[in-house]
């Protein structure tokens, strides 16, 4: 499975029932396409993994763990290659491409291909070798500072903040 086809089993998922959908699709495949899949999963979440959109999530959400970014990662890949890569190149731009009652998060959506593929083929799936970053990239800031959140993230600290 190429990134092209990991995106294309994102395509048109119901946000709401999200995990149920990709489960369904996963189903479908191949344990080899399924450990693709994760593959490129895993490499779309790390690459997710910026100071930027962790002060994305935190004004949207009112505040964010690092276990709640996890989440919020889970959910911005399960809405899709358009707004995911919109809000990787510019995380403001999340304001204009979701609702103020959007919940990105979705701890579920990160599991569905490790469940699905156990339960074909009774084992764990695959994961990369290579470590987790120990920091995000990019530049971090004090979340709770209303002044640096207007000036990094303006649309969403109008949108989402204070």
């Amino acid at each position: 499975m190429d990134k092209n086809a990991f995106w294309k089993l994102l395509d048109g998922l119901d946000t709401e029932d999200a995990a149920a959908e990709l489960a369904s699709r996963l189903e479908e495949l191949e344990p080899a396409e399924i450990a693709d899949f994760q593959r490129h999963f895993d490499d779309a979440h790390a690459k997710a993994y910026t100071w930027s959109l962790w002060g994305a999530a935190y004004l949207m959400e009112g505040g964010c763990s690092d276990d709640g970014f996890n989440d919020f990662r889970y959910g911005l890949i399960s809405r899709g290659q358009k707004v995911y890569e919109a809000a990787l190149a510019n995380p403001d731009s999340l304001a204009d491409l979701l609702d103020e009652e959007d919940f990105l998060s979705n701890e579920e959506f990160g599991y569905v291909a490790g469940q699905v593929y156990q339960s074909i083929t009774d084992e764990e799936i695959p994961h990369s070798d290579d470590p987790p970053a120990l920091e995000p990239s990019g530049e971090e800031w004090d979340f709770d500072d209303e002044d640096l959140n207007a000036e990094k993230l303006p649309k969403l600290a109008a949108k989402f903040g204070g």
